[in-house]
């Protein structure tokens, strides 16, 4: 069910893994959000710069750019230095907590739990 609101949020979803990106832009939209996809850091840093999403879903380890570094970039650029951001990885505590020191706003263990991430989501788009 679509929720007022949210089909004016846009989510750029950053992640290296086809089926997993898939899966998730597909969720999203089916959801109601506008999606842009990105499949790596480097890629995702320039999208989020011209798109302006609502807010940003990555993966940490990835090629050319990984999601700390790119997460440390958006905090050091206007206007896009607010954008709420959530990591995911299967890479354990360190990684996320290198993530959220990074500036990363909340964080998702892999494999995904589609219900947590949407609620997570939620509550990092609209929060009061």
């Amino acid at each position: 069910m679509i929720e007022q609101g949210v089909m004016s949020k846009k989510v750029l979803v950053v992640e290296d893994h086809h089926d997993t990106s898939f899966l998730l832009c597909r969720l999203l939209k089916m959801e109601g959000y506008e999606v842009e996809h990105a499949i790596d850091g480097m890629v995702g840093f320039s999208t989020a710069t011209s798109a302006h999403p609502d807010l940003i879903v990555t993966d940490i380890q990835m090629p050319r750019m990984d999601g700390i570094e790119m997460i440390k970039r958006i905090r050091e650029s206007r206007p896009i230095s607010g954008t709420p951001i959530i990591v995911m990885s299967a890479y354990g505590k360190r990684l996320i907590n290198d993530a959220i020191e990074a500036g990363a706003d909340a964080y998702v263990e892999k494999p995904i739990d589609l219900d947590n991430l949407l609620a997570t989501i939620k509550s990092k788009l609209f929060a009061v």
